[in-house]
């Protein structure tokens, strides 16, 4: 007995309402946080959803744990106020990964209106008759939940392939697509409630909330994670920036490893812009850093240093650092159709960082001097190619 109540009786209800209400509280708070701190405009349609969700199961709450049942207008009440809120945390979710303009704010808005209309209309008829009776309320009451199945399916066409997380957002809408079917199959189909549909209603909008927390939570860790790259790459490149590498080589030597450092600069670079044009030169800087980075992937980093200047810090021992050196010289020759020079440095007890930086600029400036596209390693001594 103890154990059919918890499943789909007044406890189970009570457990469950209550479960939702917590889940719903965390992401209001963390939504509240979200909008304080960024503004953006989801974090706020997610705010308001949720606050309606909690004042929605709060009343439900009270209901229950009083056992009165709602009348036939508080739960019609209920009912908009939860198309409300699917509506703004559907418009949230959007607005996560999508500007916001005039057309989806009207669309929304519109579902929002459309949402007011169908309510007034049911409120007005009722009040009509005298004595409604229970069918003439199921008929009226139908056109709500109808028109929540409808803006079901739409989301599923029209925002889902709009968001990054399209799965999972699927996955949520199949769950309330499901909660709402058993809702309307208990309420208005079967002469009395069904043990598997009282289940459902009970504990797949749980599910269902813990869905669009994880939504939010990883859409905010991609933003976080977007925001660090950004921080630590080089724009055009994609390979680390100066103040990232200089940090490295830092903590590196602060370690005492046994990195070796290549300065690589382009050959002529200069000139390439002037006579071929920015967009030649930039064309030019994306190659050579695609190939620094290959010839650099699992053994190091690689970086811009600045202009036409790319680095790479070799960690791992094993290699020899003026082999890796001469395949970058020889990839850059032989794909981009110019030249580049390098020199190299390697860790030794007792210098700083600044002072194996400066030795690989120094051995890449021997390699200018002495006739460029060749490799020279520090104390400079020029490797034939």
């Amino acid at each position: 007995m103890y154990i059919s109540d918890l499943l789909y009786g007044s406890l189970g209800r009570i457990v469950a309402t209550f479960s939702i209400i917590v889940i719903v509280l965390m992401m209001f708070l963390v939504s509240l946080r979200l909008y304080h701190s960024r503004r953006k405009k989801a974090y706020l349609s997610f705010a308001v959803s949720l606050l309606i969700i909690m004042i929605q199961y709060f009343l439900m709450s009270v209901w229950e744990i009083s056992n009165h049942a709602m009348d036939t207008d508080s739960g019609y009440t209920a009912q908009l106020l939860q198309v409300v809120a699917f509506i703004l945390m559907n418009m949230g979710i959007y607005q996560l990964y999508n500007a916001s303009r005039r057309r989806e704010f009207v669309l929304f808005y519109f579902f929002l209106a459309s949402t007011a209309v169908i309510g007034a209309l049911r409120f007005y008829f009722v009040r009509l008759e005298a004595e409604p009776t229970l069918q003439f309320l199921h008929f009226h009451n139908m056109w709500i939940e109808i028109y929540v199945l409808f803006l079901t399916f739409l989301s599923f066409y029209l925002i889902a392939p709009n968001v990054g997380q399209h799965i999972k957002y699927q996955f949520s809408l199949t769950v309330y697509f499901l909660v709402q079917a058993a809702h309307i199959l208990n309420t208005y189909v079967m002469k009395q409630e069904l043990a598997v549909f009282s289940v459902a209603e009970n504990f797949l909008p749980i599910i269902y909330y813990i869905t669009l927390f994880m939504i939010i939570f990883e859409r905010v860790v991609e933003l976080l994670q977007a925001v660090y790259t950004s921080a630590i790459t080089d724009g055009l490149t994609g390979l680390f920036n100066r103040h990232y590498l200089i940090n490295r080589i830092h903590q590196y030597v602060k370690e005492k490893k046994n990195i070796s450092l290549i300065f690589g600069d382009i050959d002529n670079f200069k000139k390439l812009n002037d006579t071929s044009g920015h967009q030649t030169g930039d064309k030019i800087l994306k190659q050579v850093a695609r190939i620094m980075k290959e010839e650099s992937e699992e053994v190091g980093i690689a970086g811009r240093y600045g202009g036409e200047e790319m680095v790479i810090v070799l960690t791992d021992t094993s290699l020899r650092v003026e082999n890796l050196a001469e395949r970058v010289r020889k990839r850059v020759e032989e794909e981009t159709g110019i030249t580049i020079s390098l020199g190299y440095s390697k860790y030794r007890n007792g210098i700083s960082a600044e002072e194996l930086i400066k030795q690989a600029d120094q051995a890449m400036y021997h390699s200018k001097k002495t006739g460029k596209n060749k490799v020279t390693g520090f104390p400079q001594k020029s490797l034939a190619h």
